[in-house]
């Protein structure tokens, strides 16, 4: 089954919860989408920031020396309490030995603590690097964060998301679900950015890409 059926499963699961709550993701998502906030990303050809971040130990890890081992893989994703980003996760980890056959190194980014960093790591069995981006500093830099309207993070905290909780901030700023692929000379060979977060892009893309860088 291909990343994206994962996530047509999930949203038809989530299909099952109250029509307001649908309602109120929807319009969220609508709007996000008329602002047109993914056209302002770092694209291919782009110098890519680079940063010290935290490690699920609380270890800190410079993408800079990732780097100099191979191109680098960067996802960011919202969190563990996203089941999307749980598949997307779950499906990247299935390439790791493939990108390592390109000398391509993996990394998932999110606002999350270095705790619940740890705690994705544990529930989803995740084998490769998993960083703390701490209020989406670097994030931002790509130019991938919205802030995320007060009645919907209610929402999440109702479902049991409490972003503040998980992010140790209370900016309610989240990362656009995407992935870039940077080459050694710290250009972006490939950017997916996806404003939509039900949608991923697939493993199989991001082989190719690094393969290439």
């Amino acid at each position: 089954m291909s990343l994206k059926d994962k996530l047509q499963t999930v949203k038809d699961q989530m299909a099952q919860l109250p029509t307001e709550v649908l309602h109120k993701f929807q319009a969220s998502l609508q709007t996000l989408l008329d602002s047109h906030l993914g056209d302002k990303a770092l694209k291919a050809s782009d110098k890519a920031p680079l940063a010290v971040l935290k490690d699920a130990d609380e270890q800190a890890v410079d993408l800079r020396q990732l780097l100099d081992k191979g191109p680098l893989v960067l996802v960011f994703y919202r969190g563990l309490w996203c089941p999307f980003c749980g598949q997307a996760l779950t499906a990247y980890q299935q390439m790791v030995a493939d990108l390592a056959a390109s000398g391509a190194t993996l990394v998932a980014v999110s606002p999350q603590t270095p705790e619940f960093s740890r705690k994705t790591r544990e529930a989803l069995g995740i084998k490769y690097l998993l960083l703390s981006d701490a209020d989406n500093q670097l994030a931002r830099q790509y130019g991938i964060v919205f802030k995320l309207e007060d009645e919907l993070a209610e929402v999440y905290r109702s479902l049991g998301a409490d972003l503040e909780l998980f992010n140790g901030s209370d900016a309610l700023t989240l990362p656009m679900a995407s992935a870039f692929v940077i080459g050694q000379d710290g250009l972006i060979r490939a950017a997916f950015v996806n404003v939509d977060y039900s949608q991923r892009v697939e493993p199989e893309q991001l082989i190719t890409a690094a393969s290439r860088a």
